[in-house]
């Protein structure tokens, strides 16, 4: 059967090859044996391409054209690509059947990737993918190794910043995640299952997606069908214009296709300061708060959050002397604006206070007994 389809399919691509002219106007029939074969069309009224059927024919357009090829994107974005070996060299105590006591090494290693984000040597990374590895390497697309050094990290978005000493390297240009739709084309490039170089694309199937995972941090993930395994993880999810959009991160469970990656605009309000202090320097507000959802807020009369479906921020309690209290914030009060971020989507609000400038005030929207008001509030770092 199979070997009949073949030839099937080989003598039909056959036949259409045989009758496809210079104007494409479609497969010939094959003559008979006692059919007259016509002349070759040349110039004068006897010519072919004088006939109006033909004419018609050549304005028909062509359904299928030379297929798009990602190879130039990929070409210049490989070498922004890095591969990462996180080791964890231990030692541990094991017994000989004498009961003698003696000390053996132990190396757990993970694999990720990463990608350059300057000219200094500054990697990109998931914090996950580092772990408590004490050796750490970097391998390029060219080939070159290279220690590098951990200059800090960020396990509230899962990020780590690495360094090493290379010349003539291709930084990765970081682009603008706020500016992503569902529906864009996009493409991976990673480590996956310890393949290096290993190139998927597909779209963006969702934006500002909300995953359970297991460390707190800050949910607003950009969710894409391009496969991502492990090993992908740290690795640049690039718009067509060769862009990093996001860091890929996390996979589901089950592995069916759907991966998610940290917005790169997040990562680039933490990581001027990993950079330079090794660490992120947290605001922080002083109140608890719980979701309210888009039933109660109609219930409430509360002003709906633009974004359908979204609910919005109440206060539940103030920490005592904390800047909430000093600003005058009371339980029941909802947030509407911090600063000049609307609060729509309450996912948000937490990473909002967290990346404020400590020590600057704040002007904060809320809705307090059915009227929108104004409270000032001066945020602190966290406490320890």
């Amino acid at each position: 059967m199979h070997r009949r389809f073949l030839v099937l399919a080989a003598a039909g691509a056959l036949a259409a090859s045989c009758g496809r002219g210079e104007r494409g106007s479609g497969p010939a029939p094959v003559p008979g044996p006692d059919a007259a074969v016509a002349p070759l069309p040349g110039p004068g009224p006897a010519s072919l391409g004088d006939a109006g059927g033909t004419a018609a024919a050549a304005d028909v357009p062509r359904v299928l054209g030379p297929m798009p090829s990602l190879a130039p994107l990929v070409e210049r974005i490989r070498p922004s690509v890095v591969n990462i070996v996180a080791a964890q060299q231990t030692r541990q105590i094991m017994v000989d059947p004498w009961g003698r006591r003696y000390w053996v090494p132990r190396t757990s290693e993970s694999l990720g990737s990463g990608f350059i984000v300057d000219a200094e040597g500054h990697v990109l990374t998931n914090d996950h993918v580092i772990g408590r590895a004490n050796v750490i390497s970097v391998q390029l697309d060219d080939g070159r190794e290279a220690p590098a050094k951990l200059v800090g990290r960020d396990d509230r978005i899962d990020l780590a910043v690495l360094d090493i000493d290379v010349e003539g390297l291709a930084p990765l240009e970081l682009g603008d995640s706020d500016g992503v739709q569902v529906g864009d084309y996009v493409v991976a490039i990673g480590n996956a299952l310890g393949l290096s170089n290993t190139v998927t694309a597909g779209i963006i199937s969702a934006v500002g997606r909300e995953v359970q995972a297991d460390t707190p941090g800050y949910a607003d993930f950009i969710q894409t069908d391009a496969s991502i395994n492990q090993g992908n993880s740290g690795g640049p999810l690039v718009d067509l214009e060769g862009r990093a959009i996001g860091i890929n991160t996390m996979i589901t469970a089950e592995g069916q296709g759907i991966g998610f990656a940290v917005p790169i605009n997040m990562v680039k309000q933490v990581l001027p300061q990993i950079v330079a202090h090794g660490d992120m320097a947290r605001s922080w507000l002083g109140v608890l708060w719980r979701q309210l959802d888009a039933d109660a807020v109609r219930q409430l009369g509360l002003p709906p959050s633009p974004v359908p479906g979204a609910g919005r921020v109440v206060v539940v309690d103030v920490i005592p002397d904390g800047p909430a209290q000093q600003g005058g914030l009371r339980p029941n009060d909802v947030i509407l604006a911090f600063g000049d971020q609307r609060i729509d989507r309450p996912v948000l609000f937490p990473w909002t206070v967290s990346t404020a400038p400590i020590g600057r005030p704040v002007d904060i929207e809320i809705w307090r007994d059915g009227s929108a008001a104004h409270v000032t509030v001066v945020p602190m770092e966290v406490p320890q």
